[in-house]
């Protein structure tokens, strides 16, 4: 094509070298294309390096301008084992959903209801698709990496990252079933797993919680999800001293080993988590509905089920 038929048709758009990134990787296989209300998501089965799906979503970066801007885009992956005559929707959905949140290398979902033994995911650089310089900046393709049964345990635990390489060594193109056993259920995953949460303890310095209140009291209402999270904080993070902190909103419980005074107020409460403190959270807290008074913080702290 010649600098007069560039003119004629105008510069390129982010969706055009988008679709030719992804055509190029997928050796020209055609896609099939799943349409969501601002969203596609296009599915190429391939038979190599393994037979596969790979989902892609389409308009999560600039794909209609070609027009530069800051920062760096996303499109989101996510690739299952087979070469099915027709893909299956589901990873196109949970794609299209995951694109609604400002995801990046490192964060990680917890799905609420399992998909088989499918638990969760890991989101990483893509390792085939990597970062894409087009006409509107870089666009990164982030990869969902699925996680299996306690393995979610076993992540939130330690790294997402490192976990996610983990997994990568050992599952080829770290593709996603909904069938697999967890790999923390092998003995020798498990012992290396084990061994790596116990020296570094866990990166995770703050989850969201889906119910949180809290008031000058000292009272601190929160759902069961939650309270697991404050259980694994307390092992893998204060007793490393590490700060953990959950947050709702405005609404925020903050547990430092470092050096603070206990704060309590109706929108956040700072408590020094010592050791003691760590060790009786360990000792006689659970994430089972009930209420649990401590002695080591002046904190009452009630476990929900928001959905009864």
């Amino acid at each position: 094509m010649g600098v007069l038929d560039n003119a004629r048709r105008g510069p390129r758009t982010g969706g055009e070298v988008v679709r030719g990134h992804i055509a190029q990787a997928a050796g020209g296989t055609d896609a099939y294309v799943f349409s969501y209300r601002h969203l596609e998501v296009h599915a190429y089965v391939l038979p190599e390096p393994v037979p596969h799906v790979l989902y892609c979503t389409y308009g999560k970066s600039r794909v209609e301008s070609s027009q530069p801007s800051a920062g760096t885009q996303t499109e989101l992956t996510l690739r299952v084992p087979g070469t099915p005559a027709l893909p299956d929707e589901w990873p196109a959905r949970l794609l299209a959903r995951a694109a609604r949140d400002d995801i990046e290398p490192g964060h990680y979902l917890v799905l609420d209801t399992p998909r088989g033994t499918l638990t969760g995911f890991v989101f990483v650089t893509d390792p085939v698709l990597g970062v894409l310089d087009g006409p509107t900046g870089l666009i990164r393709f982030t990869y969902a990496v699925g996680i299996n049964g306690e393995d979610v345990e076993q992540m939130l635990s330690w790294d997402p990252l490192k976990f996610a390489a983990f997994v990568g060594d050992r599952v080829p193109l770290g593709l996603t079933a909904t069938d697999r056993d967890p790999l923390s259920a092998h003995a020798q995953n498990r012992a290396l797993l084990e061994e790596a949460v116990g020296a570094e303890g866990s990166s995770i310095g703050a989850m969201h919680a889906r119910y949180l209140e809290v008031d000058a009291a000292g009272r601190v209402d929160l759902d069961p999800a939650a309270a697991r999270a404050l259980i694994r904080a307390a092992r893998r993070r204060l007793l490393h001293g590490r700060s953990f902190a959950l947050l709702n909103g405005e609404t925020w419980l903050l547990l430092t080993p470092h050096e603070a005074a206990t704060e309590l107020t109706d929108s956040h409460i700072i408590v020094p988590a010592t050791a003691a403190f760590a060790h009786e959270l360990l000792a006689t807290f659970d994430a089972v509905p009930g209420l649990y008074r401590l002695r080591t913080a002046p904190l009452e702290i009630r476990v929900v089920d928001p959905t009864t």
